[in-house]
């Protein structure tokens, strides 16, 4: 009987300390830009991290493709959201990039421009000391032409510049608001 309780409190606390299994996602890391689930009416991305504690991350970007009749085929975000995962293909924007945090709050940005409509999705993984994944933290957006943005563009001078819009998610995300 005593062998069967520590059996079951050694199976717990495996199950508890391996998150990687679950495919759990990282408290302390957030994707701040894009926003998950948004559509951009433009051609390239602006990614940007958010770590509030020291860790090691690594960032891909992927187009998201349907594969129908061997052949991939372009899905709206709202069709990607609803296909099975295993009916969709991930080809790889550029090389998946390293980045390591030492203080208690540190960002990663990069943009990625030239890209073509379609479904992209940032994974984020935490990477552990033996070099496995830890966690996963993954955004799906998606890229339209500028031409089909529904809303008439404000003049130049008083509409948001992508900085601007960047910083304003930003301290949204951080405050909270």
């Amino acid at each position: 009987m005593r062998a069967r309780i520590i059996a079951a409190v050694l199976t717990l606390a495996v199950l508890m300390c391996a998150p990687a299994s679950f495919a759990a996602t990282n408290p302390s890391v957030t994707i701040v830009n894009p926003v998950s689930g948004s559509v951009l009416y433009a051609d390239s991305l602006l990614v940007s991290v958010k770590l509030t504690t020291p860790a090691s991350i690594s960032v891909a970007v992927t187009q998201e493709f349907k594969v129908e009749g061997g052949e991939n085929t372009a899905v709206t975000l709202e069709s990607y959201l609803k296909t099975d995962k295993s009916e969709i293909a991930s080809v790889g924007v550029g090389e998946a990039e390293s980045f390591t945090s030492t203080g208690n709050l540190s960002f990663y940005t990069k943009k990625i421009e030239n890209l073509k409509p379609g479904v992209y999705k940032i994974t984020v993984d935490t990477i552990g000391a033996d070099g496995s994944a830890l966690y996963t933290n993954s955004s799906p957006v998606e890229i339209k032409p500028k031409e089909e943005n529904p809303v008439e563009p404000a003049d130049a001078e008083s509409r948001p510049s992508g900085p601007a819009q960047f910083l304003k998610n930003l301290l949204k995300i951080i405050f909270k608001e």
